[in-house]
């Protein structure tokens, strides 16, 4: 049988040590939430939508003559452009139609004609 005296030293104090030790432990979860939140967002979040306005961009500016790379690999000559598709040319007669979200890189027709051109000087260096 236990005795509890009314000036113990423990006696009143355990249950306010108790109730103090919740409170902070809830108080660390939210702060440890909102913590690993701001983390995804600056992480995750702002990256994503950096690619998505490069993606819109990139697909904005196409026209047609430039050279476009599909995300499944296939190398083609833009020759018309719709709303929602772009056909391509792949090869002497092989005409397709993709959706412009299967687009993975534009190369434009300036900057094909700049490597083309920097292979000619190199060869004549060389040669």
């Amino acid at each position: 049988m236990k005795i509890l005296l009314a000036g113990a030293p423990g006696a009143a104090a355990a249950p306010a040590a108790r109730t103090t030790a919740a409170g902070g432990s809830w108080f660390s979860l939210i702060f440890m939430l909102l913590v690993f939140f701001g983390l995804f967002y600056f992480l995750v979040m702002i990256p994503q939508k950096r690619r998505e306005k490069e993606f819109q961009r990139m697909i904005s500016s196409m026209k047609r003559g430039d050279i476009v790379i599909t995300i499944g690999g296939i190398v083609g000559k833009i020759i018309a452009i719709d709303k929602e598709t772009v056909k391509i040319k792949t090869a002497n007669s092989t005409e397709l139609e993709i959706t412009k979200k299967g687009i993975s890189s534009v190369i434009k027709q300036k900057e094909q004609r700049r490597s083309k051109e920097e292979k000619e000087e190199n060869e004549e260096k060389e040669g």
